[in-house]
């Protein structure tokens, strides 16, 4: 029998939606401060609880697709956050309210600016559907544990 935390709210099992998504325009700043215009969509899914994919799309069309932690976001409105390959941290860029992000990978790094009031009014929208603090509440414990010991990988 699986035991229940007592932490966590029952799971809403009505049909709803279980992803929100943001798309919005964002600024690439090079080093001299001259900023281009990059497409992107912010994707949160109840089934993977504590990662935002952030999808670029850059004028040649391409895609571009970066895993970033819901928590590190938040905290970046707020304060500097994050180590390593993704760093976020607020800030005002010509007179708006912006979340700057430094992306790097292989050597290479990408400097961001997003418009801080447009996610954080998205990040609240995806604390509706998985509240702060609740989301290894949504793993189905059981199901990854029998993943394991089958020595298969479970697919959300």
């Amino acid at each position: 029998m699986p035991l229940e935390n007592p932490n966590c709210p029952a799971r809403d099992r009505s049909g709803g939606s279980d992803i929100r998504a943001l798309r919005l325009r964002l600024d690439r700043v090079d080093r001299l401060s001259n900023r281009f215009p990059l497409g992107a969509t912010f994707r949160y899914a109840k089934a993977d609880p504590l990662v935002v994919l952030m999808e670029l799309q850059p004028p040649d069309g391409g895609r571009i697709t970066w895993a970033v932690s819901r928590d590190l976001l938040f905290d970046g409105m707020e304060d500097a956050s994050g180590m390593g390959d993704i760093r976020v941290w607020p800030s005002v860029a010509m007179g708006r309210r912006v979340v700057c992000m430094r992306l790097e990978a292989y050597g290479q790094s990408c400097l961001l600016e997003i418009d801080r009031d447009r996610l954080e009014k998205w990040l609240l929208e995806t604390f509706d559907l998985v509240h702060p603090g609740t989301e290894f509440c949504q793993v189905d414990w059981q199901d990854s544990t029998a993943a394991l010991f089958e020595g298969k990988r479970s697919q959300p």
